[in-house]
């Protein structure tokens, strides 16, 4: 009998590491995406009848911990930029703490009082997303592995983003997953249990259904567009690391804005932190000297530059900055979601020996960067807005969409992926981009040293070839299309959802404490 249960608790944990191996697959660079839909079966299947809450911890932990390894496996390779020793303990930390929350939804799962029927999928899927929510905002907050990014090349299945945002999709596929594991759980009950398959299957269907409708009546929409040219110029990091090595760099995005120029764009894009602002601004003449010959020489083309730019008191901001054709400073946005410990350090005043660069300052505002001289066809304007995420701002849906509440007629992330160069990470980091394009109905422009340059339209298709560090072409010219000025129910609202779930799963945490106190009262 020992020989037997011993057998039995073994398997759950292969289970729940069979989950986290199957849910990584789903993800870049693999991208075999609906193998999501049944990745976390095997999870669910091993929470039934576990002992106690601490089991169930455990084997929700080990799926996290599998998924998260395998995932951000990038961060451990970030030695050449630091110590080897600091980059695993980085690496190990952070997955350990994500996997906390597959861990905790474990536990919640095993607490439901429901095991069986429709309410169990349903009640599996609003946890899940409350905690996905919970990690995207929770400590800084970090939304990477979002279960819904995993669909981010099948545009048909991620229309939905565009009412309840990425955390829809999620919800349908944890629905579905739930759903699949009820049965499997309640199999000799089959007929009974049907109910609890067949509403995810229609959820699921009435998705795919809506997504099919929604992008095949876009083929016939005309809207005006504007030419990008979108010029990542692809450093290594080591060399943007090496101050030497800036005239080589700075010269060579002269040349190549000089031949993407010819083919007569709108828009010239530079990447994140491509100069300091003190090029821009006229504090570094030389330099400054020869940026505006170069903007002579290409027709005074406007651009939106990435800059590493000091302000009066000496603090430095990531910031995009609107630079017009004739070399003067139009507007500037300060990135304000800032990557802990890579750009700031949290509590710095509490680890002062930990911190070894100076760091960037957070960013206020929301600010929308003017382009001038572009007439707006809808609005008859001549100042096309643009919104601007930088790097890791893309992976906050909330954060994104206030640009477009705000009045955005197109959105950019300029990104510098060249630390994670080889692994798999800046695939993932351009995973988000199509959510945040049908999130909102707006095109996107993406300019990444080091990864991938592209454009996605509204729809989330990538209507681009890629530009990276491997391929031959350094640059691409992309026909943006302009808003047309209808926001989603997302961008109204933002992650009322996730919300919703949250406040049902809150609900149902203050229920386990009440029962859990009458029960000690009445012992």
């Amino acid at each position: 009998m020992e020989a037997i249960l011993s057998k039995v608790k073994r398997d759950r944990y292969l289970l729940a590491a069979s989950s986290g191996v199957l849910l990584f697959c789903s993800f870049p660079s693999v991208n075999f995406f609906p193998i999501a839909w049944i990745a976390l079966v095997p999870l669910l299947v091993a929470l039934e009848e576990v002992e106690d809450w601490k089991t169930a911890f455990r084997i929700g932990y080990v799926a996290g911990f599998l998924f998260f390894a395998g995932l951000l496996i990038a961060i451990a390779l970030l030695y050449p930029y630091a110590n080897i020793w600091t980059t695993l303990l980085g690496y190990i930390l952070l997955v350990g703490y994500c996997a906390v929350y597959f861990a905790i939804f474990s536990v919640f799962v095993y607490q439901l009082p429901w095991q069986s029927g429709v309410l169990f999928p349903l009640s599996t899927a609003i946890i899940w997303v409350s905690l996905e929510w919970l990690r995207g905002w929770f400590l800084t907050g970090f939304p990477w592995g979002n279960i819904g990014y995993s669909q981010w090349n099948y545009p048909a299945g991620i229309q939905i983003a565009s009412i309840t945002g990425v955390y829809g999709v999620s919800f349908v596929i944890v629905f579905f997953n739930a759903g699949i594991a009820t049965l499997i759980r309640r199999r000799q009950e089959f007929q009974k249990e049907l109910v609890a398959i067949i509403t995810p299957c229609l959820l699921a269907v009435v998705t795919l259904i809506y997504g099919y409708a929604v992008t095949g009546k876009s083929e016939n929409i005309e809207t005006q567009s504007i030419k990008f040219a979108l010029v990542p110029g692809n450093i290594p990091q080591l060399d943007k690391w090496n101050a030497k090595k800036f005239p080589t760099i700075f010269m060579k995005y002269l040349n190549l804005t000089e031949s993407a120029a010819k083919e007569q764009p709108d828009v010239i894009v530079w990447p994140e932190t491509t100069v300091r602002g003190q090029v821009l601004s006229g504090k570094w003449s030389n330099y400054n000297n020869h940026f505006k010959q170069m903007l002579d020489r290409i027709g005074r083309t406007p651009m939106l530059i990435g800059a590493t730019d000091p302000d009066a008191l000496g603090s430095i901001y990531n910031r995009v900055i609107s630079v017009s054709g004739d070399g003067e400073i139009q507007g500037k946005y300060a990135k304000m979601h800032l990557v802990p410990f890579g750009e700031y350090v949290p509590l710095a005043d509490f680890l002062p020996n930990f911190i070894q660069f100076y760091p960037f300052e957070h960013g206020k505002t929301h600010n929308l960067l003017p382009i001038i001289g572009i007439v707006d066809e809808a609005t008859k304007n001549e100042i096309v807005q643009v919104g601007t995420s930088i790097c890791f701002e893309s992976s906050f849906p909330n954060h994104f969409r206030k640009f477009v509440k705000k009045g955005a007629d197109v959105m950019g992330i300029l990104t510098n992926d060249a630390w994670f160069a080889g692994t798999a990470l800046p695939e993932l980091h351009l995973a988000m981009a199509p959510l945040r394009a049908v999130e909102n109905r707006i095109s996107v422009f993406r300019c990444a040293n080091g990864g991938f340059t592209c454009a996605v339209d509204k729809y989330g298709r990538i209507d681009t070839p890629f530009v990276t560090p491997q391929t031959s072409k350094e640059y691409i010219i992309a026909d943006v299309a302009l808003s047309e000025g209808k926001t989603t129910f997302y961008t109204r609202y933002g992650d009322w959802l996730p919300i919703l779930c949250a406040l049902i799963s809150l609900s149902f945490v203050l229920y386990l404490v009440l029962k859990r106190l009458l029960h000690t009262k009445s012992t």
